[in-house]
């Protein structure tokens, strides 16, 4: 199993190979949401709790592409990053 690519919040842009997890660095990932334009390169996982832990956001790349995620904040707050997914 290979390790999760992270993006912390003020990256802008990240590169994973097509079966990598990445996950979204954010404040508060229970009130946090993700989209993407491009659902067949990232298959996105909402961040929250399971009562006994916390998980931030997530994405599994699917196919090579380059795909951008808006993470949206509880607030309103926005930022994008572009994903450029390799084979």
């Amino acid at each position: 199993m290979l390790p999760p690519v992270i993006v912390t919040p003020g990256e802008q842009s990240t590169t994973a190979k097509v079966g990598n997890t990445i996950v979204f660095n954010v404040a508060d990932p229970t009130t946090t949401k993700i989209s993407t334009d491009k659902p067949a390169i990232l298959e996105l996982t909402q961040g929250g709790t399971d009562g006994s832990a916390t998980f931030n956001p997530g994405a599994k790349a699917l196919s090579a592409g380059e795909a951008v995620v808006t993470i949206t904040e509880a607030g309103g707050a926005t930022r994008e990053v572009v994903v450029t997914v390799t084979s």
